[in-house]
């Protein structure tokens, strides 16, 4: 069954981006559940979006410009809002759009007053959850949901490994051909990494960031194979590349840790050489990446 998809936004102000979306999102094989099948207005019926949201969507996107949306009597928030909560309450995966402050925009669609301090709180709250996607053009804005998008379904429909579970046959024959490499061998191979390594990995854990104009903040660490004893290591040096001015940054073992933090806007790969007591050093690298809270973030 095809994936479907929630798009949330207003409407009139995003109109051509929410169709390069629409048509993004069926060139995945997904479906669009969409404001336009209730005639493409921003005063769509709130309960019936919400029905729609919790009953018939798999995955929600929210895209969010300078307009907080339509309230309709007796709520205190906008349709739109309530759509991002009741995703939020199934809980399906969020992957969530906001429109770069430096894209210019027209004045008429931007909201003012009451209005923009709602949007401003709610903007907040979303990038205190979620690794927001920032968007500038509608052909951008598609590029990023269709990689989000076909990244959450391939990860769905991958197939599933695990003991008992049989090997699929995917008609590639091993590039040893007719003896391809035994059990032993690829633990051989496995345990030589383990031992070349000291069982030392590095490893990384991510949150929105709280430095303006970042993404996320990020804890770049070692890890030890079922082993938290780094008494042999004298000192791990970081190198994450020009944006962090091709500088080397230094780290020893500080509360259980060895590790560094910082704040990016984007991905990296991190390279880490650590020197052990012996004077013997190895080299590890990480590529950091912000996959981990793209689709669901860190609450509801």
């Amino acid at each position: 069954m095809p994936h479907r998809v929630f798009l949330s936004s207003t409407f009139v102000d995003l109109a051509q981006h929410r169709k390069a979306v629409q048509d993004a999102i069926r060139q995945l094989g997904a479906v669009d559940v969409s404001m336009e099948h209730f005639g493409a207005r921003d005063e769509r019926p709130a309960d019936e979006c919400i029905r729609l949201v919790r009953e018939e969507s798999d995955v929600f996107v929210g895209i969010y410009a300078h307009r907080y949306g339509y309230i309709p009597d007796g709520a205190d928030i906008s349709v739109s809002e309530m759509e991002y909560r009741a995703a939020s309450e199934v809980p399906l995966p969020r992957f969530i759009y906001l429109v770069d402050d430096d894209q210019p925009w027209l004045p008429a669609y931007m909201d003012t007053g009451s209005n923009k301090d709602r949007l401003t709180a709610f903007k907040t709250s979303l990038k205190k959850r979620h690794i927001c996607q920032f968007f500038a053009s509608q052909d951008r804005l598609a590029t990023k949901v269709v990689a989000d998008i076909g990244r959450y379904i391939a990860m769905e429909s991958a197939p599933k490994v695990g003991p008992g579970i049989p090997v699929t046959d995917i008609g590639i024959v091993s590039l040893r051909g007719s003896a391809p490499e035994t059990p032993d061998e690829w633990n051989e191979r496995r345990n030589r990494t383990y031992a070349d390594h000291r069982n030392l990995f590095l490893t990384h854990i991510i949150r929105p960031s709280s430095k303006p104009g970042q993404v996320f903040d990020v804890f770049i660490y070692l890890i030890r194979h079922k082993s938290e004893d780094f008494s042999d290591v004298r000192v791990a040096e970081f190198f994450l590349g020009p944006y962090w001015e091709n500088k080397v940054f230094p780290a020893i073992e500080q509360n259980g840790f060895i590790g560094i933090s910082t704040s990016a806007y984007g991905t990296f790969l991190c390279i880490c050489r650590v020197t052990f007591t012996d004077g013997t050093y190895i080299y590890l690298e990480r590529y950091i990446d912000f996959e981990m809270q793209r689709r669901g973030g860190t609450g509801a």
